[in-house]
């Protein structure tokens, strides 16, 4: 079998499959059987698909005399991928029609096999037009950017045509691999020349000073630099939210490594909802490997990434509670810090995860707003007097992030919203100078600290967009709790 066949048959089989689970497309592609040459393109063709399916749908709808949604999962998904190959990738109608015709007789679908053999040759070369925009903005924004109704309805009440189809437009592109350099091991002009060097397209980041950024790059989990702990894949707006913890916080550890001077008391932070370890690995490198981090997580298989994370990283300072966190917190002992990175909605990483637009509904986040509500109380219950509280979310939607922080502080009158007031503190890397050390920035830090504070709202919220920063989307409060 030639290994494009053997992709489109795995992208139909995933894509049918998606349907009816939470598991991100990813995940499911790496559990088929795919021979290795088969898997870039079975990628691409999956999640392109699921990127533009809104105009998939679109041009397949003249084609049928009933709704894709009455056809079963597995010819839905073959309809769809062979609209994304003529039209995006050019391939040729009898191609199309004979490959996916072929995947309906191997998934022994035979009574589809040439409805979709015809549908497929009479497939249109190009894109249809989408609704008209002046009768009807969102089914014209929805169509032509492929995003659920509902939301674009919100993002367009909220952010106008314009915005809205900007975000939409940002959220179809393909985003690039982010890394963070870990600065114990390695600097970001190190790991730079060594990527540089094998030929990777790799650039700074423009708004962490620890992000490498690199084009077209594929998995980096077999570059000596991850075998060596030098880096982890994590967005830039991620890297930030870490960032953001650790403003005006007090001392991040005890040693050699801490910007600020510790107290007697072993420095303690913990992060709420870990998994996969990021964010936790994040705060332990800026603590220098000191102090204490605990990371938690309902999922006691997903903590598994972070001690595996923590461990290729070389990080000794992180330990880890498996557990419902609402629960977990009463035996938690006092945190001099506290990083919930809420489950959400995921309005912000959808550049990231195209599938899981299609699985979002306006139940779920009632839903969400609600959960988030109880693991904060939760949080607040874990915290020392004059302990700070950072919440964090990767969603656009007010209820999950402004709302859910003014919330808070209104619920707990000795709590406070205290944003960033002075500088962005950067902490060690192998080339840290004296004068970073006593808190003066090096001027590439300068300019990232500028960068970065353009991100603040007027409330001291950090706050990213895709289509205006080049990141995901990312949101984080800090409270500080009044001192006894």
């Amino acid at each position: 079998m030639h290994f494009k066949t053997a992709a489109r048959r795995a992208a139909m089989q995933v894509l049918a499959e998606s349907e009816r689970s939470d598991k991100p497309l990813a995940a499911l592609l790496d559990a088929t059987q795919l021979p290795p040459q088969a898997r870039p393109f079975a990628r691409e063709i999956a999640s392109g698909t699921v990127r533009h399916r809104a105009r998939a749908d679109h041009a397949l709808r003249p084609l049928l005399r009933k709704p894709l949604g009455k056809l079963d999962a597995p010819v839905r998904a073959a309809l769809r991928l062979a609209t994304y190959e003529r039209i995006v990738l050019e391939t040729p109608a009898h191609v199309v029609a004979n490959e996916y015709a072929g995947a309906m007789r191997a998934a022994h679908l035979t009574s589809a096999v040439a409805f979709v053999n015809a549908v497929a040759r009479r497939l249109p070369a190009g894109w249809l037009p989408s609704p008209d925009a002046a009768d009807d903005a969102v089914a014209f924004l929805s169509t032509e950017y492929s995003h659920p109704a509902w939301l674009v309805e919100r993002w367009l009440h909220r952010l106008g045509f314009d915005e809205c189809a900007a975000l939409c437009h940002s959220n179809n592109v393909v985003a690039p691999l982010c890394l963070r350099v870990n600065t114990r091991l390695a600097t970001q002009g190190g790991v730079l020349n060594t990527l540089r060097e094998r030929g990777l397209q790799a650039r700074e980041g423009t708004l962490s000073p620890d992000a490498i950024v690199v084009e077209r790059a594929g998995a980096p989990d077999e570059w000596p630099e991850w075998k060596a702990g030098h880096i982890i894949a994590q967005d830039e707006a991620a890297q930030l939210v870490g960032r953001f913890v650790a403003l005006n916080a007090g001392a991040l550890a005890a040693g050699a490594g801490a910007l600020i001077e510790a107290g007697a008391s072993v420095f303690t932070a913990v992060d709420a909802c870990a998994a996969p370890g990021g964010k936790t690995t994040h705060l332990a490198q800026m603590m220098n490997d000191g102090g204490r981090v605990i990371a938690c997580d309902l999922a006691a298989g997903r903590l598994k990434l972070v001690r595996d994370n923590a461990r290729r990283l070389q990080l000794a300072n992180v330990e880890t509670r498996a557990g419902d966190f609402r629960e977990l917190a009463s035996a938690l002992p006092p945190a001099d810090l506290v990083l919930l990175d809420a489950p959400c909605l995921g309005t912000g990483t959808l550049r990231r995860r195209p599938d899981a637009k299609w699985r979002k509904t306006p139940a779920q986040l009632e839903e969400l707003v609600a959960l988030q509500r109880a693991l904060l109380d939760a949080a607040a219950t874990v915290l020392r007097p004059g302990g700070a509280l950072v919440y964090a979310t990767c969603s656009l939607e007010p209820e999950e992030n402004e709302e859910q922080a003014r919330a808070f502080v209104a619920r707990h009158p000795g709590w406070r919203i205290v944003p960033p007031v002075e500088k962005w503190i950067f902490s060690g890397s192998a080339e840290m100078s004296e004068d970073t050390q006593n808190n003066t920035l090096r001027g590439e830090e300068r300019e990232a600290a500028h960068s970065a504070h353009s991100l603040l709202t007027e409330e001291g919220f950090l706050q990213t967009m895709p289509h205006r920063d080049g990141c995901d989307g990312a949101f984080a409060a800090r409270f500080v709790r009044a001192a006894d």
